[in-house]
């Protein structure tokens, strides 16, 4: 049993009902800031009501509100509906109110709340299971869903220390719930405090304090004291406890050399309350009918690329072996070049007060050749266009370094403003330059080529550049063009239809079409000289060039 699909309509930034499937063991949604990531975790929090911040509390932020012109527009309810598949037999039994009737191994979850407040400032909520919202709602059922949130600034140290509920004293509980082990931690306590008392430190300190009290207050109205080394109750003792750290794994090393998690750097404190949260999920005893749900949002806190990609390792193996399903939000590349890109979801915000569009990779009509390529391929760099707002595909260094460059003077000539602090670029539009490589259009394409159909290709704008490879002594220019070699020119017409992608393809090369135009050559060629360091016949071949190849530019 899984939470396999999530329906929102009308929370947050979700005006319109979109559907957003999930996996059974991991699922990573990416996105830019703003694109709506949170608020799919915040829905599945509501819904199951998770167990970090105790209930949760819908407030006015959300209902969603538009923007613009119809800015005092908002949804007069919000709905959230989520199904469980694959529920084995065992299970149908016990969320049998929930089944739904056509699919016996399927259950649904609803809540709809309405954007009205009674008496006590509270919203109404209607929650319940199945078909039908009259049917009666087991409580003990909803619970045994365990759903855990991790969230992105997490304060790990205060989380683990001796406070009340902390995740230390919730996982000593589950581990071994039964009388006798807490009997037995109860007498060990008992029994250190019993030897505390018979020193004669502790004797001298106690008798001080009792002497003074009398001393104050006459025997009849002083109180009687003792000194304790721990509350003997078990819930206090294992909420005392503390969480230290050595900086190295060694069985020999002594206890006085760990230190307090306040020492510790923010990173690895990250990884130790993970851990404890894991270690908490796995222990849950086995014959309970529960779905355990882990949500984690930016594992990448404070964590170097090494440790992500280790930690993401870690998540999805647990996930599959230990029967927990992970939800991760993420803005981090380097997670997302280290992920199968079957457990990723790209959620993009396009239109102003439109839900965000959901697109499960899985959806997006990459062959098996296709997504080999693209998973051995799609390093920290190249997985950057699954948070980009446009990309520009080329193939090779010399487009990554001179096209935004190039970008910057046109975009300068045709938007430039006198109160402009800063200079226009790519970058400050989110287009990001993909350097292939090579000829892979078709790959890298397929993510973006269907987007006109929701939810099947990334809804952003993708061109590519590439060149046109005809014979090598072709000297091509506007009007008299040559027979192109380059096979990836096969998929133009294609890719150009499509409402989001465009293939451009050179006269000839990249460099050679650079230095076409006019006053290009002597520059570029120039450049050239400098860079070669020995004299020799390269370098007089350019210098006698240089002239002639001035004067067909003018002609040009």
């Amino acid at each position: 049993m899984h939470l396999s699909k999530l329906v929102i309509e009308g929370f947050r930034c979700f005006n319109e009902k979109a559907e957003i499937p999930l996996n059974k063991g991991l699922t990573v949604i990416l996105g830019e800031n703003g694109s709506g990531k949170s608020a799919i975790v915040d829905a599945i929090r509501l819904i199951l009501n998770d167990d970090e911040f105790g209930k949760s509390m819908v407030s006015e932020r959300d209902f969603w509100h538009s923007f613009g012109e119809s800015k005092n527009e908002s949804s007069t309810s919000f709905r959230i509906d989520i199904e469980f598949s694959k529920l084995k037999p065992v299970e149908q039994v016990a969320y049998l109110p929930w089944l739904k009737t056509e699919d016996l191994s399927t259950a649904s979850l609803h809540l709809k709340v309405q954007n009205k407040t009674n008496q006590n400032k509270h919203y109404k909520k209607e929650l319940w299971g199945g078909n039908s919202s009259s049917s009666s709602f087991e409580w003990d059922t909803y619970k045994s869903i365990q759903c855990t949130y991790l969230p992105p600034l997490r304060d790990a140290e205060h989380r683990l220390r001796d406070v009340r509920g902390s995740r230390l004293a919730r996982l000593i509980t589950k581990i071994e719930p039964e009388n006798s082990a807490k009997e037995r931690l109860v007498e060990t306590v008992k029994q250190n405090n019993q030897q505390l008392l018979k020193d004669e430190l502790i004797v001298k300190a106690k008798t001080n304090i009792k002497s003074r009290l009398v001393e104050t207050l006459g025997e009849k109205l002083a109180q009687d004291i003792s000194i304790s080394f721990s509350d003997t109750r078990f819930e206090r003792i294992i909420e005392n406890l503390k969480l230290l750290f050595y900086p190295f794994l060694d069985d020999s090393t002594s206890i006085d050399e760990f230190r307090e998690l306040s020492e510790n750097s923010l990173g690895y404190n990250n990884l130790i309350y993970l851990a404890t949260v894991l270690a908490e999920l796995e222990d849950v005893n086995e014959q309970e009918i529960s779905c355990k749900i882990l949500l984690i949002e930016e594992p990448e806190a404070h964590l170097h690329p090494q440790l992500q990609t280790k930690l993401l390792e870690y998540i999805e193996k647990q996930a599959k072996l230990k029967g927990v399903q992970v939800i991760v939000t993420t803005h981090s590349p380097t997670i997302a070049a280290s992920i199968d890109l079957d457990n990723i979801l790209v959620v993009n915000k396009t239109e102003l007060n439109r839900s965000p569009v959901i697109v499960p990779l899985t959806n997006v009509g990459l062959t098996p050749k296709q997504k080999f390529f693209l998973q051995r391929w799609m390093d920290i760099t190249k997985s950057t266009l699954l948070f980009a707002r446009g990309i520009i595909l080329v193939e090779g260094i010399a487009e990554a370094l001179v096209i935004p460059e190039l970008a910057k003077r046109v975009l300068h000539k045709h938007l430039a403003s006198k109160d402009r602090i800063s200079e226009y670029s790519l970058e400050e539009y989110s287009v990001s330059i993909i350097n292939m490589g090579g000829i892979y259009f078709e790959s890298f394409f397929q993510l973006f080529i269907n987007a006109e159909k929701r939810g099947e290709g990334i809804p952003i704008r993708c061109a590519g550049i590439t060149d046109c490879d005809p014979d090598k002594d072709s000297t091509p220019y506007n009007g008299k063009e040559c027979d192109c070699k380059n096979p990836a020119l096969k998929l133009k017409t294609k890719i150009n239809n499509s409402k989001y992608c465009r293939l451009y393809s050179n006269l000839k090369t990249f460099e050679y079409d650079l230095a076409l135009a006019e006053g290009n050559f002597p520059i570029m060629a120039n450049t050239l000289l400098e860079i070669i360091e020995t004299d020799g016949p390269t370098k007089k071949q350019i210098k006698e060039y240089i002239p002639e190849s001035v004067m067909v530019g003018n002609q040009l």
